[in-house]
């Protein structure tokens, strides 16, 4: 796996350098042109495999813009990390070397990035809906923190909801005050380390690519972080468990590097931002039936579905919630909680009206 990953990693060395050194007579790099040039050829890169819905998005984002430009807007898809670790993508998009991308942002870069991993910040589809639209004041802070980082926010793509996954028996998963001897590895994210936590377990935090490798040697017993069909394509093997608790919408965010947007001419940053916005909304619609569908398949891979109701995922939930509370407003502030604390009342008032 090791030798794969090391290929892997070469082969978007190689296509940085490629890129950065040549493009074909006619056509221009977006990093290399002026608002006057005829046809522009942008990189745009992601983290997750080919297959999976964010990728498929990738390519028909990408088809969608070379129709709606006459051609002239030529979208170039990497995925599954071809131009290195997600920090060095998110380095590209700062510095113009990438145009666009497509994957989980850190927020090692600002902590407003770990609103949408807030534990149970909406309590279904309908509300992740409006906290994933321009209406809330979570895409607001995206955009405008990600302008302060370098980056040109384009809009939330939605992966799914997260569950949790282990090799071992997950304990007494209903009730967040027994302490259960399991250790879950999480993103490096405040928000999902207060949240597991609060459910009782250990966390760690690894490297997205050295967990398959910790789950057969027992560095670690489970994870989460991920959404089910993914659960399901890359670890079902390694898997015994499976919880849907749901506790994290995997929201994905669209980014364009501004270096990019000033280059390009606004016609075309406005049909790319169009373009974006509907596969924003094609993600919410379809995130569900991915999601049942990936635990129906970890159902037929063997894996033992825990059982868990709406009801009793809502009281987790409310438990989950009391104990870190005072701890998120620590770390986001008052003032960012409020913004929040509004999203998740007008989320619950749109899925009502």
């Amino acid at each position: 796996m090791k030798k794969r990953i090391f290929a892997t990693a070469l082969v978007g060395l190689l296509l940085v350098a490629c890129m950065a050194g040549c493009t074909s007579e006619g056509v221009i790099s977006a990093s290399g042109t002026s608002k006057d040039s005829g046809t522009y050829s942008l990189v745009f890169t992601g983290q997750d495999s080919e297959g999976l819905p964010t990728t498929e998005a990738m390519y028909w984002i990408a088809d969608e813009v070379n129709k709606r430009t006459d051609g002239a807007v030529e979208i170039n898809v990497y995925p599954a990390n071809q131009y290195g670790s997600a920090d060095l993508q998110y380095q590209g998009i700062m510095d113009g070397s990438i145009d666009m991308l497509l994957g989980y942002l850190d927020p090692t870069y600002d902590l407003i990035f770990d609103i949408t991993t807030i534990p149970f910040l909406a309590s279904n589809y309908d509300e992740i809906g409006y906290i994933c639209s321009e209406e809330s004041n979570t895409y607001q802070l995206f955009a405008e923190h990600c302008e302060a980082t370098d980056m040109h926010f384009m809009g939330f793509y939605l992966n799914g909801v997260n569950g949790i996954f282990s090799t071992k028996d997950l304990g007494d998963y209903l009730d967040p005050d027994v302490s259960k001897g399991t250790l879950i590895r999480i993103a490096n994210s405040e928000t999902y380390q207060l949240g597991i936590e609060a459910l009782g377990y250990s966390t760690i935090s690894i490297p997205y690519t050295d967990t398959y490798t910790s789950l057969q040697t027992g560095v670690m017993d489970g994870m989460t972080g991920i959404p089910s069909y993914m659960v399901h394509q890359n670890f079902a093997d390694v898997t015994k468990y499976y919880l849907a608790m749901d506790m994290y919408m995997e929201a994905n965010v669209m980014l364009m590097s501004p270096q990019t947007v000033e280059k390009l001419p606004d016609e075309y940053v406005d049909i790319i931002q169009e373009v974006c916005a509907e596969a924003s909304a094609q993600s919410l619609v379809t995130t569900e039936n991915n999601v049942n569908a990936g635990i129906e398949d970890l159902k037929n891979d063997g894996i033992t579905i825990l059982p868990i109701t709406d009801e009793q995922r809502s009281e987790v939930g409310e438990k989950v919630r009391a104990k870190i509370w005072d701890q998120l407003i620590d770390y986001f502030g008052q003032e960012n909680i409020d913004l929040i604390n509004e999203d998740i009342e007008n989320a619950a008032k749109a899925v009502q009206g």
